[in-house]
Parts: structure tokens; C-alpha cells; sequence
């Protein structure tokens, strides 16, 4: 086998292509929407005065209340809330259901891509002086040819793909755009529906909410009770003041002097 031989063969391509395209996108809003049921009581013709303002401090120091921004007092639940506003003096109980909502947009848009270019690329055979392997000049160049022609088709191919990237590039931003907008009006619509299912689904709660509710509300509301009764004696000056709380009956006795 004598020293390998080279053939070598070079050859550029015109390309002038036009095409349509298509730039699809697709958009997916994920989230959960809310249904509530919510009820409120009333409390200043059935709680006196002095009472309601001994309610304002015991919350404030009974753990599980927190008192907003707004000036109300509200007690996460189970599945909802009570909330106490001093300012009306209503207590307030809601019941709370959530669910996931989907929303999927899709668009489209055709646009027209063109490549204009010139692509150069070289096909190489190889060969033996004593023709090694039966292989001969002539076989060497028609193989070079044939690399010639692959060499041109990935280079052709690879400005087209590029020319494909371009498009999506140019034409994807308007279409994502309106893709999104599409899901965003689903997402809307699907909440506004779910929402109504949820409405229903909590005021079948609230019964169970408002049990669990009234019953911390009414514990704070005892110990309002008892500090007003004690503030009312301790000012009158009664003497013998006792005070105990079993079974959930609360009682005082003191001693005044009329």
C-alpha cells in the first residue's frame, strides 16, 4: 500500500427560498379562586357597653387573634374565620372553600421566511497510487462528489433552520402575546365559574364553621363578662370579690355596699 491519495472538489450553491411558516404558542394560567359564605351578627343590643370594651383587651391577649390594620379582630379556622369589629360590634363568621383553576391559551400565526444566501462546502475522497483496496482515482472523486453534495445539503439545511429560528424569533413575542391574553380570559372565565361552585360549597360549611367559631368567640366573651362585673365591683369598692369558671358556667360574688 503505497501513500494515500486526495481528491478534492469544492463548490458553492445559491440559495433563493421563500417559504410560510407557522409560530404557534401555547399559554397556561394555574392558580386557586375562592368561594366564600359569610353571615354577621350583631352584638350591641344583646352585649352591654362596659362588656364590649373588656372584649376589645381580652382579644387582644387571647392567642389565635390578631387584630388588623383595619381595627378587627379576626381568628383563623378550619375552612374559614371569625372576625370581630369593635367599631360596629358585629361578629362576623366566613366559610371558606378553595379550588385549582385552568387556563389555556392558544394562537397562531403564519409569516414568511425567506433565505437568501450563498453556501460553500468541500467534498474530499481518498485514494491508493496502486489502487489499495480497489479503490481508484475515479471511485476517489465520485466520493468526494457525493461528500460534496452532503456538505452542500447540512449547510443548506443549516440556514434554513437558522431562517426557521429567526421567524419564531421575530413573530413569537405578538403570538405568545395573544396567546396569553387567551389564557388569561380562560383563567377568568374558569375562576367566575368555579367560584359560584365554591359559594355553594362553603355556605354548606358555614353552619360547621360558625359552631367552632361562636364557641372561641363565646369563651373570649365570658372573660369579657368577667372583667366587666370585676371592674364594676373593684369601682363600686365591694368587698369578698370571688370569681371561678367550671363546666363553662361562670360565677362572682362579692360583697357591695348600697
Amino acid at each position: 500500500m503505497c501513500n494515500p491519495r486526495r481528491v478534492r472538489v469544492r463548490a458553492t450553491r445559491e440559495l433563493a427560498e421563500a417559504w410560510g411558516q407557522e409560530v404557534r404558542r401555547q399559554v397556561t394560567r394555574s392558580g386557586r379562586t375562592v368561594g366564600e359564605a359569610r353571615v354577621r351578627e350583631p352584638l350591641a343590643s344583646t352585649v352591654g357597653g362596659p362588656t364590649l370594651t373588656a372584649l376589645t383587651a381580652v382579644l387582644a391577649r387571647t392567642e389565635g387573634w390578631t387584630r388588623g390594620d383595619d381595627g378587627v379582630f379576626r381568628h383563623e379556622l378550619d375552612g374559614g374565620l371569625i372576625a370581630f369589629d369593635p367599631g360596629t360590634r358585629e361578629l362576623e363568621i366566613v366559610a371558606r372553600v378553595s379550588g385549582e383553576v385552568t387556563g389555556v391559551g392558544e394562537a397562531s400565526s403564519v409569516v414568511e421566511t425567506r433565505v437568501t444566501d450563498t453556501v460553500e462546502a468541500e467534498g474530499v475522497g481518498t485514494y491508493y497510487d496502486d489502487n489499495w483496496g480497489g479503490v481508484t482515482e475515479q471511485d476517489a472523486r465520485r466520493a468526494a462528489e457525493q461528500d460534496l453534495e452532503r456538505s452542500l445539503a447540512e449547510a443548506a439545511e443549516a440556514r434554513r433552520a437558522e431562517a426557521r429560528r429567526a421567524a419564531e424569533a421575530s413573530a413569537g413575542g405578538e403570538v405568545e402575546s395573544r396567546a396569553a391574553r387567551q389564557a388569561d380570559e380562560a383563567f377568568a372565565s374558569a375562576s367566575a365559574a368555579r367560584e359560584e361552585e365554591l359559594r355553594e360549597r362553603a355556605a354548606e360549611r358555614l353552619t360547621a364553621v360558625g359552631v367552632e367559631g361562636r364557641t372561641r368567640f363565646h369563651h373570649a366573651l365570658a372573660e369579657a363578662y368577667r372583667d366587666a362585673v370585676l371592674a364594676f365591683a373593684r369601682a363600686r369598692r365591694a368587698d369578698n370579690i370571688h370569681h371561678r369558671a367550671e363546666n363553662g358556667v361562670l360565677e362572682i360574688e362579692f360583697d357591695l355596699q348600697i
